[in-house]
């Protein structure tokens, strides 16, 4: 009998612990821009990045592969919409290389936050042979609720 009435014990304890939700986390491919024929030798290469949202802090991780030149900067930037270009809202380190990674925490203020739940921000890696871009990485949650 004491067996029977700890499990039930055990069993409400577990259930009335409310469940919390998990940060939410945000994902792109890092795609080659090519902004005219001109530069389109110069955007080239591929990479990943995925981006944890805790509170109000943005934690981005990635990596990239294939550039023509080295990586100089990485930057967040919001959009008004996916696909569309915008300013940048803070900076992220990239590894100098034509192969590297990408890291960095940004703090969001509500604006951006809005903007990442609906696919605005996204990752932006220059290179020395395209210091305007050489690739973005749109954000987006793969599992939206």
């Amino acid at each position: 009998m004491k067996r029977m009435i700890s499990g039930a014990v055990v069993f409400a304890i577990l259930t009335a612990v409310p469940v919390f939700a998990a940060d939410p986390q945000f994902e792109g491919e890092l795609d080659p821009v090519p902004h005219d024929n001109s530069t389109r030798d110069n955007v080239v290469g591929t990479g990943m990045v995925s981006a944890l949202l805790s509170g109000n802090t943005l934690t981005v991780s990635g990596n990239f592969a294939g550039l023509s030149s080295a990586a100089t900067a990485a930057h967040l930037k919001m959009g008004l919409a996916m696909g569309v270009p915008g300013p940048s809202i803070g900076d992220l380190t990239a590894t100098q290389a034509t192969d590297g990674k990408i890291s960095g925490s940004i703090k969001l203020n509500a604006a951006a936050i809005a903007a990442l739940k609906k696919g605005g921000l996204y990752v932006e890696l220059d290179s020395a042979n395209a210091p305007d871009g050489n690739s973005w990485g749109w954000l987006e949650n793969p599992e939206p609720n």
